[in-house]
């Protein structure tokens, strides 16, 4: 009666059923889903094997490809894992995923040792269940995120964030290759266990129900000691790093996270040069390994330092209201339309299909890269002179860290252009269509005589535009479709790159690959292996930065309408 309104009663108020079960607190779960991310981003790996598949299987190219694309169609088109995570929630979502990891590769693991019947069909089927645990983990990782972090201000750099560990795995665990590890097939069945083994982890904590909530943490404001507004007056640098590793506020954890994790990128790129320079040394390849893990500790300090609790009993957790109307009316509030989409109207929604569209041309681009990196390399005579695997083993370590300072960027630069009113999400995601367009301009300009520079610069740019598209595409569901049923929307959007991929890589990649091979199997003409496939991609991309140029036209449009006082409708 006037009176301020009660907070939501405690678990322990009610009357529940007793349980062991324990939920990890907001930023444990932020941890351990960074480690889910990591153990997803071994999709990216497949340069690795794919050789000794294709010998196993006495694949083409074109084959080669399409088992890679089956793979990203598995990670993308996740329309299985994003019902079954709005179904069931994060938890079971994650201990599915990890299940279909470790069959995936397993499966993989069978036909490279002899063990499976060697049938492309099956490599085929084992990569797409790999590649849909991978997609349906990183859905229960994004979705448990978006959960527990409501400040939607801060969701542009947790999604980079997080994202970020996607695309820096294949650098990291590359590097556990060169010092672990000679043979392929064996990697395989390691990986397999291990990314499984890291879901079915997250799994045991990861991931409340709808009608709980974590408690409030105590709020720290980013003026605080520790909290890095005062760094650049510590005198001493000892003091100094010290303090960023003290409680900070939500935004200064992220910012901090964001640094480290580039850090860790940055260095994965120098070990590449490093371990090239010093002709694959061992002992380099250790000191490597070591210093990546350093930094990979530093990140996991960065966010629970100050952090509390890291986990809670099920009496600790609050009710809240589970048929999410609440979320709903505040969405309309905020955004001034209402877009809580369901996939039905989804699929009748114009925005929709310009989202598809530019999505499918430009993320299946950068899977041609992606897929295809182990023969752009050796199509190179001059650089298979160290056995072309180091070269190619070192552009997957720069690809990666690109791909992951492309992720980490996008995040932070769209959170902060947001708030200042420059530009939408929308609007920054044209300016990454525009970057890879300029990535395939320059592999197209590889010259044979000299390929390294343009080789370098090609995968590294196509790297930071994936990863900047890669984070672009769940944001972007959520920022225009709602939250509600983002699991089965963002499985449904992801449908588009899956089908870039298999048309631009598997498709055209390939046979561009094999009317330049004299047997059709290895090419060896330079350039000419793939540069009707960079040209093809260039256009593509442009076609998807004026797809996306629309659709940020009429998003922006939408939003003026309702700054006016006009509710707007999406169609």
């Amino acid at each position: 009666s006037g009176g301020s309104v009660p907070r939501a009663p405690l678990m322990a108020d009610a009357e529940m059923p007793p349980t062991r079960r324990r939920y990890a607190s907001k930023w444990l779960t932020l941890v351990l889903c960074e480690a889910v991310m990591m153990s997803s981003g071994t999709l990216y790996l497949f340069p690795i094997y794919s050789p000794s598949l294709k010998r196993s299987l006495d694949l083409t190219q074109e084959q080669v490809n399409f088992i890679g694309s089956a793979a990203h169609f598995g990670a993308f088109f996740s329309v299985f894992g994003g019902l079954f995570f709005d179904s069931f929630g994060a938890r079971a979502t994650l201990a599915l995923g990890g299940g279909l990891k470790c069959l995936g590769l397993g499966l993989t693991y069978g036909i490279l040792a002899g063990l499976l019947p060697a049938s492309k069909t099956l490599a085929a089927l084992a990569a797409w269940v790999f590649g849909t645990g991978c997609s349906s983990s990183l859905t229960a990782a994004l979705g448990a995120n978006y959960a527990t972090f409501k400040d939607r201000t801060v969701h542009g750099r947790l999604v980079g964030l997080l994202l970020s560990f996607f695309g820096l795995s294949s650098g990291v665990v590359s590097l556990v290759f060169d010092v672990f590890f000679t043979d392929p097939v064996v990697f395989v069945k390691v990986t397999a266990v291990c990314a499984g083994a890291v879901d079915a982890l997250a799994a045991t904590v990861v991931g409340a129900p709808k009608h709980l909530a974590l408690p409030p943490e105590e709020a720290i404001p980013s003026s605080v000691q520790g909290a890095g507004a005062s760094l650049n007056n510590v005198k001493s640098k000892v003091k100094h790093l010290r303090k960023f590793f003290q409680p900070a506020s939500v935004e200064m954890k992220l910012t901090r996270g964001q640094v480290v994790c580039a850090a860790t990128a940055a260095a994965t790129a120098l070990s590449a040069v490093v371990l090239a320079a010093s002709g694959s040394s061992e002992q380099i390849a250790i000191a490597c390994l070591l210093g990546i893990t350093g930094l990979l500790c530093a990140q996991v300090q960065t966010l629970l330092v100050g952090s509390g609790k890291l986990t809670f009993a099920r009496t600790e957790m609050e009710l809240v209201d589970a048929s999410g109307s609440v979320d709903k009316k505040r969405d309309a509030a905020e955004r001034g339309f209402d877009n809580s989409v369901t996939p039905g109207q989804l699929c009748l929604s114009v925005d929709f299909y310009l989202l598809f569209t530019a999505l499918l041309l430009g993320l299946g681009s950068g899977i041609t890269v992606v897929n295809n990196l182990a023969q752009i390399v050796s199509a190179f005579p001059r650089l298979q002179s160290d056995a072309s695997g180091g070269f190619s083993h070192g552009l997957l370590k720069l690809l990666a860290c690109a791909n992951t300072l492309g992720r980490l960027g996008a995040g932070s630069l769209s959170d902060s252009l947001s708030q200042q009113g420059v530009m939408t999400r929308a609007e920054f995601t044209v300016w990454c269509f525009a970057g890879m367009a300029v990535g395939m301009a320059v592999l197209v300009s590889i010259p044979d005589d000299s390929p390294e520079f343009f080789l370098i610069a090609g995968v590294s740019i196509v790297g930071a535009a994936f990863g900047a598209l890669f984070w672009a595409m769940p944001t972007l569901v959520m920022d225009l479709f709602g939250g509600k049923h983002f699991g089965a929307n963002r499985g449904i959007v992801g449908l588009s790159p899956a089908i870039g991929g298999y048309l631009l890589s598997t498709k055209l990649a390939g046979a561009v690959y094999a009317r330049s091979a004299h047997d059709g199997l290895e090419c060896v003409e330079q350039g000419a292996c793939y540069r009707d496939a960079w040209i093809a991609n260039f256009f593509v991309s442009a076609l998807a930065t004026a797809a996306c140029s629309v659709l940020a036209g009429r998003d922006k449009r939408r939003r003026q309408g309702a700054a006016t006082g006009v509710l707007g409708f999406r169609v």
